[in-house]
């Protein structure tokens, strides 16, 4: 049998398999992919400092690749819209809500703030209060946006509701909130449609997973004393992380139209609260 966490500090395939396909899961689903990263290695026993946080990254970057990878052709035109503004008339606005929608995540910069977010990862109960916070996050939405619009969906939103929605995702650097689940709350909240605060959302995520993913890995590189761990995990993570994200945005994407945010709610509450008691 497999062991999930070698002795000490370390990932077993097992457990590596099991947390790249949560990732891969929990990263689209508004569920707080990171949460639940955090409290299945907090409750495991992996040592944050030498696996789990730079797990973490990498199966990071391989729902970024999901992303990518799905929204191909959005990119693609988003790229030939720059070249030639009346082959893609919608690509510069596009360009210029990601831009200003990233903005507030320079926040995390800040070293205090970093160090914070770090320190998370580690307590379950602060998971735990932000699980339920997303929880609230997504019934508040989901009952004053009942009836949502329907509209243009590769129409970019305008610069102020962006820098909102970025205001929203910089929430979730927290462990247990969601970024798919607040983004899109958020964008709902300012009366965008279904799908295409979807599509914002996941476009938005780009820029701040590249950042943050080529930040880390940096940072490890550099180090005078990386983590050490076996590459075979966490290249399996990674797999896994990409193929089951891959299925799940797709999942997600069809859900958001026809019944929206509300059915994750019951989850996230009874795991917020799991956290907690368990502590």
């Amino acid at each position: 049998m497999m062991a999930l966490a070698q002795p000490g500090a370390g990932l077993g395939y097992g457990l590596a398999a099991f947390l790249g396909a949560l990732q891969g899961v929990a990263e689209f689903l508004p569920i707080s992919s990171s949460g639940h990263l955090s409290l299945v290695e907090a409750w495991l026993g992996v040592d944050a400092e030498a696996a789990g946080h730079t797990f973490n990254i990498v199966v990071h970057a391989g729902t970024l690749l999901a992303v990518l990878t799905v929204y191909r052709r959005e990119l693609l035109d988003l790229a030939r819209g720059l070249v030639d503004p009346e082959a893609v008339p919608w690509a510069r606005s596009l360009l210029a809500t990601m831009v200003v929608g990233s903005l507030p995540l320079a926040l995390v910069l800040i070293p205090a703030v970093e160090e914070l977010i770090v320190r998370m990862e580690g307590e379950v109960r602060w998971i735990g209060g932000a699980l339920l916070l997303t929880a609230a996050l997504l019934g508040f939405t989901h009952r004053r946006t009942e009836q949502v619009p329907v509209d243009e969906p590769t129409q970019p939103p305008s610069l102020g509701r962006a820098l909102l929605i970025g205001f929203a995702q910089l929430l979730a650097v927290a462990p247990g909130v969601s970024r798919s689940g607040s983004t899109i709350a958020a964008a709902l909240a300012l009366g965008m449609g279904r799908a295409r605060a979807a599509r914002f959302s996941f476009m938005l995520s780009i820029p701040a997973v590249a950042a943050a993913t080529a930040k880390e890995a940096l940072g490890l590189l550099t180090s005078d004393a990386p983590p050490s761990f076996e590459p075979g995990p966490f290249a399996l993570g990674f797999a896994l992380s990409f193929l089951v994200g891959l299925a799940s945005l797709s999942l997600l994407l069809k859900l958001i139209e026809r019944v929206g945010l509300l059915p994750f709610v019951p989850y996230l509450a009874l795991i917020g609260g799991i956290a907690i008691a368990l502590g």
